[in-house]
């Protein structure tokens, strides 16, 4: 990445730019849709009105997704939404499909420090291939409501997953692992894409939300900042 002008007093040039989002192709799902209708302006010229909702596509998840009274994500300072990350690789999923403190302490125990953030990896690829060949995501690995207590506990600011990993084995534990990290102003990154393509560990993430307020989630688009 080559700057010129006053860009180049950034050091971007031993860096390497990874998108780290999901493509969101109109209409989308029924379950999550995302239907345009082509408009135009007063003067003529295009515009698009979206038919939507706030968990399409790669998105960041605040405390009133889940609190009545909850934060939304204006309420946080700009510093929440980047940061040093770790990855959680998850190499060979469990017979129970849980992810537990036991395992991550394995993995980021004397790593991971207050403010920094985890995203989870599925790279058990036999597990991938059984649930694609099944369409049963119940099979995929999931976070324990203790897991989330033990990112808490450290200080976790930001917890992010693809579509290879769980929240939580059924509703009753999603909601928990929702109850104990949003609480505690944890912010959940979900629908990430890519990341196979990081190598580095820990490496920046970037994922800046849309700056609305009173919505309980927001588009973001994730990126990691990578060390060439």
């Amino acid at each position: 990445m080559s700057l010129k002008g006053s860009e180049s007093m950034l050091p971007l040039d031993a860096y390497s730019l990874v998108d780290l989002s999901m493509d969101v192709i109109p209409p989308g799902t029924e379950e999550r849709p995302f239907v345009t209708t082509h408009a135009l302006l007063h003067d003529g010229t295009t515009k698009y009105l979206i038919s939507t909702h706030t968990h399409v596509g790669t998105h960041l998840e605040g405390p009133l997704h889940f609190f009545e009274r909850g934060k939304d994500l204006v309420d946080f300072p700009l510093s929440a939404f980047l940061g040093r990350a770790w990855f959680f690789d998850v190499y060979e999923v469990p017979e129970d499909r849980c992810i537990t403190p036991k395992m991550l302490a394995l993995q980021l125990e004397g790593k991971v420090a207050q403010g920094d953030i985890i995203i989870a990896r599925n790279l058990d690829d036999t597990n991938i291939a059984r649930v694609q060949e099944t369409n049963n995501r119940a099979l995929l690995p999931c976070f324990t409501p203790e897991a989330a207590s033990w990112m808490r506990e450290r200080g976790v600011k930001m917890l992010g997953i693809d579509n290879l990993v769980r929240l939580g084995k059924d509703v009753e534990a999603t909601r928990k692992l929702h109850e104990i990290l949003l609480g505690a102003d944890i912010l959940l990154l979900e629908g990430l894409a890519n990341l196979r393509d990081v190598q580095e560990n820990p490496f920046f993430l970037i994922a800046f939300p849309y700056k609305a307020r009173g919505i309980d989630s927001s588009f973001v688009r994730a990126v990691a900042l990578v060390r060439r």
